[in-house]
This record gives C-alpha cells, structure tokens and sequence, in this order.
C-alpha cells in the first residue's frame, strides 16, 4: 500500500477515535467484530483500490453507528465511487451521520457532520430524481444555515449565499447575502469572493438609485462599493472612486476617488469605455494639486500590488453608476472602512476530502 494512501486512512482513522488495528481479512467480519475495526479495515481496502470490499466493510460499520463509516459510504453512494451511484441511499446514510452525532465525542464527529448537512442541503435543493425527495429550498436554507452559523462550514456558507441572493426558500435578502459570502471568501472559497463583489456592486448601485428598497445614501453606497474593491473588483475601484470625487459636500474626497479611477482604468487596461469615461471626466474636472497627488498614491498602490496588477485580477463589467446621491458628511481624510458583519458564532471545522 502506498504511503499516501496510509497517511490517508490515519487521518481519517484519528478523526473518529480509532485505533490502526492488525491484520484483518472481510473473511473475519463476524457479528462480534468491533465495528471501529471493519471501519479501520474498509478505509484501508478503499485505499489500496479493492472498493467492493471496502463498501462491505463500511457497511458493517455504519450500521453500528461509525460516523466516518456512514459518511465514507454516503460519499461512495453519492459519487457512485465503486458501487453503483445511488443518491437516496446516499440522502439516508448522511442523514444517519447527523442523526448518530453526539457531543460526546469530543467533537470528533464534526467534520462528518457538518457535510452531511451541506449534502443534505444540496439535495433538498435540487431533489433527487425518481424518488420521495423532491426539491425543498426551506429545507435545503435550514439545512445551509445550521451548518453554516454552527460549523463555520464556507461550503454552506457560499450555498446559504446563494439562497439568500436568489430569495430561495425565504426572502431575499442581500446584506444577509453579502455577510455569508465574505465568511466564505475569507476561508479561501474563490467562488464565494465572486458572489460577495457581485452583491457588494449591486448594493451599492442600489444605495445610489434608492431602488430596491434601499435608501438613497452616498455613503451607504462607498461603503459596498470599498467592499467590492477590497476583494480586488476592478468595478469596485472605479465605482468608489466616481462615489469619492463626485461626493456631496464635506463627503467630497477627490485625491482618494481620481487614486482609485486610476487604479481601475490602469487594471482594466484603458479598454472599458465607462471606467475610461469616468476617469477622463473627473481628471478634467480636477486642480493640478489633486491629479499630482491622486497619481502618486495610485502608483505607490500599484507597485505595492505589482502581482494583483500583473493578473490583472477582478472583473470589468457593464454597471454604469448613475448620480451620486446626497448624503450626510462624513470624514474626508479617510475613505470608507470596509463593512464589517455582525458577528456570529462559528466552530473551526475542518471538512473531510477523502
């Protein structure tokens, strides 16, 4: 057996409590054998390509209880991973992981748990052809929701998202949508960092309109459109800086809002006509004073951003702003903070891969 594949079946093996076991042959799988054995032992057969026996011994397992059997097994069901693809047989088995979990293991379980969940959510979601489980969206968001808040499972988190944006299985709701989606990007999830600068834009084109039941605030506008450019849109730069140079009063910040027009037009490469337009209009419109300044933050920004710069990240799509609304003073020595989510409670779980 390769090393890999050991380290593998170890890790797994660990999560539950389980011991590394001798010898062991399906031939010995008796009523009387430790269940965490036929686990230990499916793991390894499963490892070293003997799926139809790993199956038989994983089996014998989840039906003693072993989460990580259950879930192993859910998996292979699932994916249709040596045995034949069975997604209701794989909806059972994942809910059997939650339903067997208990906190008196340590947490040792979570893992498990906590994509079952996500599992279990995504088949209420999309239902499972030719079966009793048809597509339930208030099922499928409770489900994201637990595994969400409880696990701090980003999976969960960009699929609660989802739901939240699309006012699937409840309303819609874009803060609540844009909060999940950053949990989720912030753990590394690059679908869910593209879901939260997406949101991040329309919430701010939406606080610039007053349309979609959000009030008319300039502010309230920086604010999202800072948060789109803190994750590296190119939209978001542009949007903050024609927010910050147009201004209204006191909010008015030039320097800042020609620095981040510059910044948008050098990313996008000079070829989107209203980022262009935008950065022309404003570059017409300021003293020699401001543009000198705003060009040399822009370049500091730049060569402190030199690989962002020659990725070219982000995206540079049609959203045209409209008129800066007016809105109450704010500081203008510094720009926008990006927003914050209100707090939550979340548990580190580590979601198995194998």
């Amino acid at each position: 057996m390769r090393i890999s594949s050991v380290l593998c079946s170890a890790v797994l093996v660990t999560a539950c409590g389980v011991a590394p076991v001798a010898a062991f042959e399906i031939k010995d799988l008796t009523p009387e054998t430790p269940p965490a054995q036929a686990f230990t032992y499916g793991l390894d057969q499963y490892n070293s390509g003997d799926k139809a026996t790993a199956a038989e011994a994983l089996d014998f397992a989840a039906q003693k209880g072993i989460p990580g059997a259950q879930w192993k097994l859910a998996r292979m069901y699932a994916d249709g991973d040596g045995v034949s693809r069975d997604d209701l047989k794989a909806f059972q088995l994942f809910g059997e992981v939650i339903a067997n979990s208990s906190d008196d293991d340590g947490g040792q379980s979570a893992p498990y748990v906590s994509n079952a969940y996500v599992r279990l959510g995504t088949y209420y979601r999309d239902g499972i052809p030719n079966s009793k489980i048809k597509p339930d969206f208030s099922r499928a968001r409770q489900a994201f929701t637990y595994a969400a808040s409880f696990f701090g499972n980003p999976d969960a988190q960009l699929n609660l998202a989802k739901m939240l944006y699309n006012g699937e299985g409840g309303d819609k709701d874009l803060v609540q949508a844009a909060k999940w989606a950053k949990l989720s990007a912030d753990k590394g999830n690059a679908e869910a960092r593209g879901l939260l600068i997406e949101v991040s834009l329309e919430l701010a084109q939406a606080h610039l309109d007053g349309s979609n039941s959000a009030d008319q605030s300039a502010r309230e506008a920086a604010r999202w459109a800072q948060q789109a450019a803190d994750y590296g849109s190119v939209d978001g730069e542009a949007l903050l800086g024609h927010i910050l140079f147009e201004g209204d009063g006191s909010f008015r910040q030039p320097v800042d809002g020609l620095m981040y027009l510059t910044i948008a037009l050098r990313r996008s490469g000079g070829n989107v006509r209203w980022i262009a337009d935008m950065h022309e209009e404003a570059l017409s419109a300021a003293t020699d004073d401001e543009w000198n300044s705003a060009k040399l933050r822009a370049d500091q920004w730049m060569k402190a951003n030199a690989s962002l710069m020659a990725a070219s990240g982000g995206s540079a799509t049609a959203i045209v702003p409209t008129a800066t609304a007016s809105a109450a003073p704010v500081n203008a020595a510094a720009a926008p903070a990006p927003l914050a989510p209100p707090p939550i409670t979340e548990t580190a779980v580590s979601v198995p891969t194998n």
